[in-house]
């Protein structure tokens, strides 16, 4: 289990592949607009991976507490933890029709939208259960840090952004965009550092434990 554990976290450097808007946004001028679908289409698609390993992850971290402490029953709770991908947030997005729909323009604001929503909802699931997981480490006398997991994730309305687009002449939507950039590396950056965090934790339960299962 623990192999199966690490081998998820390893699988981050594919599904959490930080994209940078300077770099995104110097290509779309490049090519005259064209790359802006590849973009969406990659923003929306790297969403759907994390979200789909997050999912993996939770229930791997809690089948492995549950064999540390040899119960059938722990103190975390399956209703808050480890139901993510069955919430509507945590849903796949089509990331190829989604982003086919930013050529009218209007679709763009709801793709903004979803993709900052979502990763707040993600987020605020996601302190939960890691919240859970430290709480239960404890009563197996095991040490783990939580720092820096809070959701910080802000919720903006389409119909804000889409006002103050038109105000703006698009410097608004433009803004949105690069919140989004940044607000999915920087997520991406905190829980990679607990993930390492939760390795090291388990990593101790392996070498005090060698006939742990594996």
């Amino acid at each position: 289990m623990f192999a199966d554990i690490e081998q998820n976290v390893a699988e981050r450097r594919e599904t959490d592949r930080g994209m940078w808007f300077s770099q995104w946004t110097l290509l779309s001028l490049v090519t005259f607009g064209a790359a802006w679908f590849l973009m969406i289409y990659y923003l929306i698609n790297r969403r759907n991976q994390h979200f789909a390993r997050q999912e993996k992850l939770e229930q791997l971290v809690i089948t492995r507490f549950r064999q540390l402490s040899n119960e059938k029953q722990s103190t975390l709770s399956d209703s808050k933890v480890g139901e993510g991908g069955k919430e509507d947030f945590a849903k796949s997005r089509n990331a190829s029709m989604w982003a086919a729909s930013t050529l009218l323009i209007l679709p763009t604001f709801y793709v903004f939208r979803f993709l900052m929503e979502d990763l707040r909802k993600h987020e605020e699931h996601e302190s939960i259960f890691f919240q859970g997981v430290v709480t239960y480490a404890k009563s197996l006398e095991l040490s783990m840090n939580l720092n820096g997991m809070a959701p910080t994730t802000k919720s903006f309305t389409a119909g804000h952004y889409f006002v103050m687009t038109l105000v703006t002449l698009g410097l608004a939507g433009v803004y949105w965009l690069y919140l989004i950039f940044n607000d999915y590396n920087r997520h991406f950056k905190k829980q990679w550092a607990f993930e390492d965090e939760l390795l090291k934790t388990l990593q101790e339960t392996e070498t005090s434990k060698p006939n742990a299962d594996s």
